[in-house]
């Protein structure tokens, strides 16, 4: 007999046991009545070879697996074992074998609806068996699948659409076709090759799950995802905004949209999470500039994510293609004078790496402004570079950054004239929740002191 690769599953048979019992049972009743296997010549028939044909349709692959796997086992219990392979008690009853066969297929292959329209054995050492089977009623043409998690958002079912899509991609190549007169036998079906496909995906490992299965000619699949007990779920979870472009008091619409979603993830398994990294970021990173403080600037965004042990930390950048607006205060310790300042720039974006700019710095203290004009370099979330003139110290001034990880920088400010070699700066600073700085600066002649400072 050939097999098209299809396992047997008991919950998920066409053919129930009861039924075989009964074909088994009237078999031996019409062919040998009191008789005994023991008294039996040696087996004749070897094996029994099956051809099906469906007419007009097919069922979906796993379908046609098991209706032929189900046929298969019913041909060899009724000739093989009742019949004790006998090819003689065959041949004296073909006509009586056949349209038992005949009968109890048809009851239970119509409950599918499926028609059984022809049955012929032609007995031999291999007897071979024809059917005609036709579809009746009804079928599915397709799926729609839907994950259900504990909240249910539009930005879990976007970082979940290649899997549902896959997944009812994959129900369609083995059930479309089908019957669904009998419910319950699809529900079965379907739920078997949900859960055969699940179980073979790492990335969802860490969830139980409950399948509801509507039939129908679009047949909907409603799968909910519930956290195994005792795996690693997310606890917590930090953005960290950065913009080296835009205010962050205009980032404020940005920082509660990503921290509404990302509270989605709360109590999700971290390798799920992880494995969903990709489509989080990007999800985020096409819609977040949509908010409304952000939109006219032209923002571009980006983000990174990264999952440590049950902690999800998101670093999440937003650029303006269009100007470039920054401002801080700072209040510097340890030092003699100029302790407090402020700082602010405007610009245009020339090009993607690229801005002029204006720049000014106010000292409190003995209320002085120094303006500078200048040009920059930028790599975007890694670098800066930009040169300009301070009008009030009539000389360049350089400027540096560099992002060494999401929360540090170093930095510099150097004067070219040597006179003013005072008033350089070269620092290291960490941010503290996307606001506050704290940095520790040196002149690198006879200078060192920390200062505190807020993004504005």
């Amino acid at each position: 007999m050939h097999s098209r690769g299809a396992s047997y599953h008991p919950s998920g048979t066409l053919l129930p046991a009861v039924a075989l019992g009964a074909a088994i049972v009237l078999l031996a009743v019409l062919v040998s009545p009191g008789s005994s296997y023991a008294q039996e010549e040696p087996p004749a028939i070897t094996a029994i070879k099956l051809e099906l044909e469906w007419l007009e349709g097919q069922p979906g692959a796993a379908v046609a697996a098991e209706v032929e796997e189900a046929i298969e086992r019913t041909l060899s219990l009724a000739i093989v074992d009742q019949l004790g392979a006998s090819l003689q008690r065959l041949e004296d009853n073909q006509e009586q074998i056949t349209r038992t066969l005949f009968s109890v297929l048809d009851l239970v292959l119509g409950k599918r609806g499926m028609e059984l329209k022809e049955l012929d054995i032609v007995p031999g050492e291999i007897t071979l068996v024809r059917l005609q089977l036709a579809l009746q009623g009804k079928t599915i043409e397709s799926f729609t699948v839907y994950f259900r998690f504990t909240s249910d958002t539009p930005f879990l079912a976007s970082i979940t659409e290649a899997d549902r899509n896959s997944l009812a991609a994959s129900l369609a190549d083995s059930l479309a076709g089908t019957p669904y007169s009998d419910a319950d036998w699809i529900e079965r079906m379907a739920i078997r090759q949900v859960r055969d496909y699940l179980s073979a995906r790492e990335d969802y490992a860490g969830f139980d799950t409950l399948v509801l299965v509507l039939p129908e000619t679009t047949t909907s699949v409603y799968v909910t995802l519930i956290p195994r007990e005792g795996v690693s779920v997310v606890n917590r979870y930090f953005v960290k905004l950065r913009s080296s472009t835009m205010l962050n008091l205009q980032l404020a619409d940005v920082g509660s949209f990503v921290s509404a979603n990302l509270e989605s993830l709360r109590g999700l398994p971290t390798d799920f999470v992880a494995s969903r990294a990709e489509e989080i970021c990007d999800y985020l990173a096409a819609e977040a500039v949509f908010a409304p403080d952000v939109n006219l600037l032209k923002p571009a965004a980006s983000a990174e994510l990264f999952v440590v042990r049950d902690d999800i930390s998101l670093v999440f950048a937003v650029e303006s293609q269009r100007v470039r607006l920054s401002a801080s205060g700072r209040v510097d310790f340890n030092r003699e004078e100029d302790e407090a300042r402020f700082d602010f720039t405007t610009g245009l974006r020339i090009s993607p790496a690229s801005d002029v700019w204006f720049h000014g710095t106010f000292y409190p203290a003995e209320f002085e402004l120094r303006p500078q004009l200048g040009i920059g370099l930028r790599a975007e979330n890694k670098a800066m570079l930009e040169a300009g003139y301070d009008f009030k110290m009539n000389s360049t001034v350089l400027r540096g950054q560099l992002n060494v990880l999401p929360d540090f920088y170093f930095s510099a400010e150097h004067y070219v004239k040597s006179r003013l070699k005072n008033e350089n700066e070269y620092g290291i600073t960490y941010i503290f929740r996307n606001y506050y700085e704290f940095k520790v600066t040196t002149d690198f002649r006879d200078e060192l002191f920390a200062s505190v400072g807020v993004r504005i």
